[in-house]
């Protein structure tokens, strides 16, 4: 009886000595959520579309388990409600980045920085400072999702659909705010000249704000389902955001960006609740994401 005790308590004595431990730590703040893999070599940097959060990021993208199994920690930034930033946000979301990097020792060697709807327009206006002041935390790669990254067309696309008398006040709702915000914020007999400044792009003015991501890996990613605009919402496909990326993606082909990709994908978009809408995370392939980021090392 001794002996089958003794047994017994070297037995769970080992399986406790052996519990796994997960090689992923999370941390949780009021600012961001870090998904940090032990000894991990690359880092993605993630903001989210409109007012979402981290959570929205983790429910309607399903990058987190992939992309850890990779040994590639991700930082969600709760950084949005931002259309664009200008040079003193963009300086301080590089300090506090910076920071975050220091704090937990993060690899600084292989970022990658993402971001959806406008937090796509962040990442790029970011990643090109970042690259322009040889920053430590100077991205390798950024991707955007369906982003309005010419903001000028954004403002145009709100005046026509203002002006059509089908539309009701829910549906004037969005463009109203768009006229109202820009014009307040560019003033409206500067408004081009103006937006310019903070727009990544602006076809109008065949402006380029973003000139140091041609030389690392950028991926444009969007959905350009028309059918899905005019049923659902009433939109012309020129007034899309897929429709203004495919003119500036064939503008950056014929400026030589080598390294450039637009990535266009068919019934791809649905939300965390099933919806189907182009206009979401989904569309992003994270195997192929993953792979992506993989690919760049040693570049």
């Amino acid at each position: 009886m001794i002996l089958i005790i003794g047994i017994i308590i070297i037995v769970t004595g080992c399986n406790q000595n052996n519990k796994p431990v997960s090689k992923v730590e999370v941390i949780t703040t009021e600012g961001y959520e870090l998904h940090q893999v032990k000894n991990s070599n690359k880092t993605m940097i993630l903001f989210p579309g409109g007012a979402a959060t981290a959570k929205e990021i983790k429910e309607d993208f399903d990058i987190l388990p992939i992309a850890t199994e990779h040994d590639i920690s991700v930082l969600l930034v709760n950084f949005n409600r931002h259309l664009w930033i200008d040079k003193i946000q963009t300086e301080r979301l590089s300090k506090e980045l910076n920071s975050i990097f220091l704090s937990h020792n993060l690899n600084h060697d292989n970022v990658f920085i993402g971001g959806m709807s406008i937090g796509g327009n962040v990442a790029l206006t970011l990643g090109d400072y970042l690259i322009q002041n040889k920053n430590l935390i100077a991205p390798k790669g950024i991707f955007m999702v369906d982003s309005p990254i010419d903001l000028f067309a954004l403002y145009e696309s709100a005046t026509k659909d203002f002006l059509n008398s089908d539309f009701d006040e829910e549906r004037l709702a969005e463009p109203r705010f768009i006229i109202d915000y820009f014009t307040e914020e560019f003033g409206r007999d500067s408004l081009v000249e103006n937006i310019q400044k903070v727009s990544p792009f602006t076809l109008r003015a065949g402006k380029n704000s973003v000139p140091y991501l041609k030389e690392i890996n950028l991926r444009f990613y969007t959905e350009p389902d028309s059918l899905w605009w005019q049923q659902n919402r009433q939109t012309d496909f020129e007034n899309t955001n897929a429709y203004v990326i495919q003119q500036i993606a064939k503008n950056l082909e014929k400026a030589k960006w080598t390294k450039f990709e637009l990535i266009e994908t068919e019934n791809k978009g649905y939300r965390s609740n099933g919806d189907r809408h182009p206009h979401s995370w989904s569309i992003v392939d994270v195997e192929e994401l993953v792979s992506w980021v993989k690919g760049t090392e040693g570049q």
